[in-house]
């Protein structure tokens, strides 16, 4: 028998299916690379801190809103258990619950006047609604809210 001398050719066909895997993945990241140089970059030294429970501004306070402000300083009374603050640069009513004491000056719990410094809790209620019970006041023609403080704190 003759032999018959059999070379066997190199296969070429993995680089031809790894060539082909590279462009692939190539394509893929450009198509789905974010597109990161339209985003213009704003650099301040402004400090952001996210509050516990979100409280907007005096202006953006929604009814139904719980309220934690510190150091709001009173600017005029409204009445026994009223008065108006300055909170975040806008004038609110803030109505309160007290017990009046008799042959006491202060006539309940609070000696609140103008200028005091005060640490509020409490929800921002429409004034359309009937006020909380124990709550006598007047709410002034033209007020769509105002704050219902379950705490006080005098500041100062």
């Amino acid at each position: 028998m003759a032999e018959i001398p059999v070379e066997k050719k190199s296969s070429m066909g993995w680089l031809w299916v790894l060539l082909a895997l590279l462009i692939l993945a190539l394509l893929a990241w450009w198509l789905l690379d974010s597109d990161d140089d339209d985003v213009d970059y704003v650099e301040n030294d402004a400090v952001v801190a996210a509050p516990v429970e979100p409280v907007a501004a005096a202006g953006m306070l929604a009814v139904g809103e719980s309220v934690d402000l510190d150091n709001i300083r009173v600017t005029s009374l409204a009445g026994d258990m009223a008065f108006n603050a300055d909170v975040n640069g806008q004038n609110m009513l803030v109505l309160f619950d007290q017990v009046p004491t008799p042959g006491d000056p202060t006539e309940g719990e609070y000696d609140i006047n103008p200028g005091s410094v005060l640490n509020i809790e409490g929800s921002v209620r429409s004034a359309s609604d009937p006020l909380p019970e124990g709550v006598v006041a007047e709410i002034p023609a033209g007020t769509d809210r105002y704050i219902y403080a379950d705490s006080i704190e005098m500041v100062s």
